[in-house]
């Protein structure tokens, strides 16, 4: 038995514990699919996701490459663990694929899948099926017949003359919604790096029957619009994308603060991001390397939407696709976030973007860096240790310039609140000096208010009592009082005589004469000045005093009962308030009435005075011709109501008559 080898074999079983380490979500395990195609020499990867069935979803990832033969099958795809880069066919050192354990990523998807390839001398198709095989059996590539109708992309694949084809039936995507499903592109672009890796691809997604099969190509969506600051040493321009100045508030604060600050781009001259470092070989010696870490690191404005909308109209925080600060090594997604190795910084964790290469990770020379998961690094690898001491000095810088930016604009936040404090304070002495004042005031009104009343109290009325004087005056005006009532009389008969067609002329001459008349009532007790034709008064007021003082006293056998509610203060004619209510009141006696209400009322912006007596009334006149000249109802000469409906009009105001259902008339004037 000397000198006989038996080799080891994988079983299913150690398969789908590798896979299940490998990879922790679907998207990484596509991720590793594409990666042999771009491997391949590929132009073009396309990736198909059949989701009409999410419990049996299709995943289709094919490409355009070299294809592979049957002897590549044998000796190199079925092969677990082999190490393309140590090969001839390692495309100047840019082989992504190391451990060559990538094709379990299909198992870890699917218990069963189809291998399409073809090549520039032939074809075949394949199956792979862990349905039918014990944990124990060692999985194998069994060969079916070439028939492309089961593929969903059957027509792009057709077109493509080389490449490979891994379709993956009954996929378990129930758990991927849509959301995370629009993330999707975003997720597979970023595991590549596009200014390294040359290959193109592209996503077709089918949710519903009707959905037509279209790649779209992916690319980046990193929104520098909303970064603050950035440090970038690639050359490739990425700090010229951000803008000069951004928001870092929102618009609710003070309109002072709410501008827009300076972004920052750090000087890569300061920083150390090359040099050489010692490591030891995969021969166990200590060798001097060097190092270079290329990329660029950007920290956000904010994590607050109304922010980061005003910088970018159309960017929002996605919560599926979060702010992250991913690791490439040969063009290739190593850690999707490299934060948390940056332990000094972690509660700025979620504003920092950037993507950064080291390739000393991944170098052929050394032992691989990774974990068993293969989607992070161990802590303990000097490489990982120097990288976490470039990087977070760059981010430290970052840290401080964007909290620099924030203590400013807190600092400017506090200045106007002590500024408005201020004001307010002498906004409130202000007002306490104004109350004062206030205070004083009222107090010196209601002095000199009880001082008024003091004067009132002597003398309340707008007529006085008559005096000797007065009487005196009284029947020294006794002869105009007769020519006037002689006038009067005289119009009445004149009109009988002449016609009333001529009324205007006529009733010109008898208002005149009751105008007389009744300043003769008043003239001789008035308070005012009878020199000045208009006072401002009370008009409610004067009329009551009007009512009580001299009309009471002539018609003395009618009763008399006044109602006021609010005041009336205008600018009027005596003369004609006292034509009004004289005319009135003789109507009144000449109807035998034995009562005499004044009803005066304000309100809103109207005010009323309604007289109502409880004579003979209208006797079944027309109410709309009872104003009108030489109309009479109690015997008189016509001219009384005519009279009243002038001096209404000329106080400008209103008159309207009513027929008391108990009998007797009543009047509205509104003013």
């Amino acid at each position: 038995m000397e000198n006989q080898k038996i080799n080891f074999n994988f079983t299913y079983f150690a398969m789908k514990l590798l896979g299940k380490n490998l990879y922790s979500n679907p998207w990484t395990a596509v991720s590793e699919i594409v990666a042999n195609g771009i491997d391949a020499d590929a132009k073009n990867v396309y990736v198909l996701i059949d989701m009409r069935n999410k419990e049996k979803a299709v995943v289709e990832i094919f490409d355009d490459g070299v294809g592979m033969s049957i002897e590549d099958l044998r000796d190199k795809y079925t092969l677990i663990g082999r190490n393309k880069r140590l090969e001839t066919e390692n495309r100047r050192g840019k082989t992504l694929g190391r451990k060559g354990i990538g094709k379990l990523a299909a198992l870890y998807l699917s218990p069963r899948y189809y291998l399409y390839t073809k090549t520039t001398v032939g074809k075949s198709a394949w199956c792979v099926n862990t349905k039918i095989i014990k944990d124990s059996d060692i999985p194998a590539l069994t060969g079916t017949a070439y028939d492309t109708n089961m593929l969903i992309s059957k027509t792009k694949w057709n077109e493509l003359k080389t490449g490979t084809m891994i379709h993956l039936s009954d996929v378990d995507l129930r758990k991927i919604g849509k959301e995370r499903l629009k993330s999707l592109p975003l997720m597979l672009a970023d595991y590549y790096l596009e200014h390294v890796i040359s290959s193109t691809v592209s996503v077709c997604v089918i949710e519903e029957n009707n959905d037509e099969i279209t790649f779209s190509p992916i690319s980046k969506n990193i929104n520098f619009d909303t970064m603050f600051g950035i440090f970038d040493n690639t050359g490739l321009g990425y700090k010229d994308k951000l803008q000069s100045k951004v928001y870092i508030t929102k618009d609710t604060v003070y309109k002072e603060v709410d501008i827009p600050r300076d972004t920052v781009v750090l000087n890569e001259d300061k920083y150390t991001t090359s040099g050489t470092m010692e490591l030891t070989n995969l021969e166990g010696y200590a060798v001097e390397v060097p190092y270079n870490m290329v990329g660029w690191i950007g920290i956000h404005s904010s994590l607050d939407n109304a922010i980061i909308q005003r910088n970018s109209p159309f960017a929002k925080k996605n919560q599926l696709h979060p702010n992250a600060l991913r690791l490439y090594v040969r063009g290739k997604l190593a850690v999707s976030n490299l934060m948390p190795y940056i332990r000094s910084v972690a509660a700025f964790a979620p504003y920092i973007e950037g993507e950064i290469s080291f390739d000393i990770l991944d170098d052929d020379m050394f032992e691989d860096a990774s974990t068993s998961n293969r989607e992070g690094y161990s802590l303990s690898d000097p490489r990982i240790q120097k990288l976490s001491g470039i990087v977070g000095k760059i981010i430290n810088t970052l840290v401080i310039k964007r909290n620099d930016a924030g203590k400013q604009v807190n600092k400017e936040i506090q200045a106007i609140k002590d500024r408005l404090e201020a004001e307010a304070e002498a906004e409130r002495q202000k007002r306490e000096n104004a109350e004062r004042a206030r205070i004083k005031a009222e107090a010196e009104r209601l002095e000199a208010e009880e001082k008024a009343k003091k004067l009132q109290a002597q003398n309340n009325t707008i007529f006085n009592a008559i005096t000797e004087e007065q009487e005196s005056f009284s029947a020294k005006t006794h002869l105009v009082k007769t020519n006037a009532i002689a006038i009067r009389n005289s119009v009445s008969t004149l009109a009988q005589k002449v016609g009333f067609d001529n009324y205007k002329e006529i009733g010109a001459i008898a208002i005149s004469s009751d105008k007389i008349l009744s300043s003769l009532k008043y003239s001789a007790l008035a308070k005012f000045n009878i020199e000045d034709e208009y006072i401002t008064v009370n008009l409610f007021e004067f009329c009551k005093e009007y009512l009580e003082m001299v009309l009471q006293k002539q018609y003395f056998n009618i009763g008399f009962e006044i109602l006021i509610e609010g005041e009336y203060c205008v600018r009027f004619n005596p003369q004609y308030m006292t034509l009004i209510l004289d005319n009135f009141i003789s109507n009144s006696e000449k109807s035998n009435s034995t009562k005499f209400v004044v009803k005066m009322l304000t309100e809103n912006s109207s005010s009323t005075i309604t007289i109502e007596d409880d004579g003979d009334g209208f006797r079944n006149v027309d109410l709309n011709s009872i104003f009108d000249f030489g109309f009479s109802n109690t015997g008189g000469t016509g001219i009384g109501l005519y009279n009243i409906k002038r001096a209404v009009d000329k106080m400008k105001g209103s008159i309207t008559a009513h027929e008391n259902e108990q009998g007797g008339a009543t009047f509205t004037i509104k003013f």
